[in-house]
Order: C-alpha cells, then sequence, then structure tokens
C-alpha cells in the first residue's frame, strides 16, 4: 500500500495522471489501499511476455521500454514511457490473461504497481469510471493510430524529427536543446528504423545544418522550421 505521508509527489502524480484525474476522492484512496511503489534498477524486466497479468503500472520516474520478441531472436520495442504514462491497462481491460510485451526499466526508475483485479472490481461498480476508462483508452488507440500511420507512410528523417519535436517541453526562441531520455538504439527500434537507416539520418539532418548532436544531447536550430517541414511533409 502505497503511505501518502512518505510518497506525496509520487501519489499526486499518479492523481493527476490522465488515467485517474477524474477519480473522486474516495475511490482514488480505494485504489492506493492496493498499489505498491516500485524501484528498478536499469535492464531490470518488470514482467515478461506471457507472463500471467497481474498489475497495471503507472511511471512516475525514469524510463521503460514495452518490446516483443522475434522468432529470430530479435527485440522490437513497441513503446518508450517516460514520467505520467501508465502501461498494461489496457490488455487489463481486453480481458486478456497474460502479458503480450516484455517491460523493461531502461534507466533506473519509480514506478507504482496498481492490482489490476482490484482495479476491474471498482469499475466494475462503477458505470462513470467506465466511461472515464473508455475515453482514456480512446485517447490511447488515437495515439497509436497516429503513430502507426508515421512509421508506414514517412521516412526514417521525418519519423525522427517528428519525434525530436514530441520532446520539446519548454522552449525559449527558436532553437532548443534536450538530452535524449533513453539511447539511440532504442529510439531506432522504437521509431522501426535500422540502426545504420537512423545513422545515416542523422548525419543528414546534421549535413543540412537542421541538428547538431553531441553524445545525448540534441539542438534543434529552427524549431519553427522543422514544424514547418513536418507538416508540409518535406523532410
Amino acid at each position: 500500500m502505497l503511505d501518502k505521508t512518505l510518497n506525496h509527489n509520487v501519489v499526486m502524480a499518479l492523481k493527476q495522471s490522465v488515467m485517474f484525474s477524474g477519480f473522486d476522492a474516495e475511490t482514488f484512496d480505494d485504489i492506493l489501499k492496493f498499489s505498491r511503489l516500485s524501484k528498478t534498477t536499469a535492464e531490470q524486466i518488470i514482467f515478461h511476455q506471457g507472463d500471467p497479468l497481474s498489475h497495471i503500472y503507472f511511471v512516475y520516474d525514469g524510463a521503460v521500454k514495452l518490446g516483443r520478441g522475434s522468432f529470430k531472436g530479435e527485440e522490437k520495442i513497441i513503446e518508450v514511457l517516460l514520467p505520467g504514462r501508465t502501461f498494461a491497462e489496457g490488455v487489463l481491460f481486453a480481458g486478456a490473461p497474460k502479458y503480450p510485451v516484455t517491460a523493461t526499466a531502461l534507466k533506473d526508475s519509480i514506478l507504482i504497481a496498481i492490482d489490476g483485479q482490484k482495479l476491474l472490481s471498482i469499475l466494475k461498480n462503477s458505470a462513470e469510471l467506465c466511461l472515464k476508462m473508455l475515453s482514456h483508452l480512446s485517447v490511447r488507440l488515437h495515439w497509436m493510430v497516429n503513430e502507426l500511420d508515421k512509421q508506414t507512410l514517412h521516412n526514417a528523417s521525418f519519423r525522427m524529427v517528428d519525434y525530436f519535436l514530441s520532446h520539446i517541453s519548454h522552449q525559449a526562441g527558436n532553437a532548443c536543446e534536450f538530452k535524449l531520455p533513453v539511447p539511440k538504439r532504442d529510439i531506432a527500434s522504437r521509431l522501426s528504423i535500422k540502426p545504420e537507416t537512423f545513422s545515416r539520418a542523422l548525419k543528414s539532418l546534421q549535413t543540412k545544418g537542421l541538428i547538431s548532436i553531441k553524445d545525448q544531447t540534441i539542438c534543434l536550430h529552427d524549431v519553427a522550421l522543422l514544424k514547418e517541414m513536418i507538416e508540409l511533409e518535406e523532410l
């Protein structure tokens, strides 16, 4: 159970998340009773593909990747989850008995694990909460459709710039610098780009003077221009 005093910041982050922001105080307190804080180290497995589904998760700090293994033994990263995101809820609501992916911490992370069956029990007693969950899942579905479009209809440079722009949180001026939250190889897998293609696309963007890179730090030289190129699909 989460202690609201010791973990005040964590509890508030969960309460303000998209999934739980519509819950009244009493129901949210009930959810805290079957939630626990989970600290993971980099590369630690949270659950394996095929494990029985028991909990859904909220990322408070760090980063988590969701991946599936192929017959060739390769991993395809489905999604990289940063603070404020939940995962495994769609599978729970669909009634699937097992996790369809493997969840791995990309860095030291702090998660909240929420008992799935107990959450379902609360939802079954409230039509209003079920509608709020449907709204949450609808947003996620639209996001996934948009991601599928990007990965099937656009080239590597377009996907990379779109990814970079999505990580701008505070922008002062037209140039913007930020640190990539996860290794480049994981970003390449997440965007369905082969490592060698990823490297070529990065070099091409640098040659054109659109970006510069130093280790994990990316500098976007002209954000307005990059946004216009994305809208006009000129990359």
